[in-house]
């Protein structure tokens, strides 16, 4: 009898928040905030400098975990206001850090046809110091 296993249209887009490290910092240096389904609530701290994101990234971030994602997933978001997109292969922690433009934003992950969105409105930005 053959296994079946699911065409990426019918995988699930489960996202949870990370622990630990993200891009070589400890998550708690970036973000505190909670996650309820599809509603992020919560403080994103203001950094002065994350050149794991960019050589030149300062600002606020906002770092989510995949579960359902493994290693060689593709996955896609689109973070709304800043009109940004983009797709990538995960690596197998299933991680993906956006740097957040405002709290009036959504984060759209997209695994083949199946999507989940993000809303941020309960996200506090906060200002540099």
């Amino acid at each position: 009898m053959p296994l079946f296993h699911p065409s990426p249209a019918t995988k699930k887009v489960t996202v949870a928040l990370p622990e630990g490290e993200v891009l070589g910092v400890d998550v708690n240096t970036i973000q505190e905030v909670e996650l309820n389904d599809t509603k992020v609530t919560g403080t994103s701290k203001y950094v002065e400098s994350f050149p794991q994101f960019d050589k030149d990234a300062k600002g606020n971030f906002l770092a989510l975990k995949c579960e359902e994602a493994t290693k060689g997933d593709s996955i896609e978001w689109e973070l709304s206001e800043a009109q940004l997109k983009g797709s990538g292969t995960l690596d197998e922690d299933g991680i993906l850090v956006v740097k957040l433009h405002s709290n009036t934003q959504t984060v759209t992950l997209k695994n083949g046809e199946t999507s989940k969105k993000m809303d941020l409105t309960g996200i506090t930005l906060s200002p540099a110091e």
